[in-house]
């Protein structure tokens, strides 16, 4: 059996309003309180081993949920392919995402990390004209079900990246 409830307003059992989607806006929850969903949708990758990248930009080989290789792996959504480094936002995943990253080099450095969209450079998530072997940032971005995400490094001459789970890893969460 099916059926459809429909309402503008839920209320709790002391009358206050819980659910009201009566005007403009919808709101859900106390004014006091959390509201909770069953799922967010989360990336968090690392890279295994060594990996030299040519020329002067790459994409960077996030390929790994190994514990040893990043804290609290995570793909809940099976978005991730770890062939290609690749996220696919996931169906009714539209929206805002907050994007963070972190790359350990041990030969030369990067100088900027950015976000890939569907093979097209966007933004910059972290700069620090190849400073520092540690490069770091993050942005929050508006993203579409069935874009194809990378990571890319931007550096001056080949760099060799380094898994690690305090420095190498690659998050991203659904935040509305």
């Amino acid at each position: 059996m099916t059926g459809i409830l429909k309402v503008d307003q839920l209320k709790d059992n002391t009358g206050t309003d819980i659910f009201d989607a009566s005007g403009t806006n919808i709101t859900i929850g106390r004014s006091t309180g959390v509201v909770k969903v069953a799922k967010i949708p989360m990336l968090k990758v690392g890279q295994t081993g060594a990996v030299t990248l040519g020329g002067s930009n790459d994409y960077v080989r996030y390929n790994s949920f190994s514990t040893s290789d990043v804290f609290d792996p995570e793909d809940n959504m099976n978005g991730f392919n770890t062939s290609t480094s690749t996220y696919t936002i996931p169906t009714g995943c539209s929206g805002l995402w907050y994007i963070s990253a972190s790359l350990y080099t041990s030969s030369n450095n990067v100088n900027q990390l950015a976000v890939n969209v569907n093979g097209t450079r966007e933004d910059a998530l972290g700069s620090d004209a190849g400073a520092s072997n540690m490069n770091q940032g993050s942005i929050t971005k508006r993203l579409n079900a069935g874009d194809a995400i990378q990571i890319w490094a931007f550096y001056s001459s080949n760099v060799t990246t380094n898994g690690n789970p305090y420095h190498t890893w690659w998050q991203m969460n659904l935040i509305g």
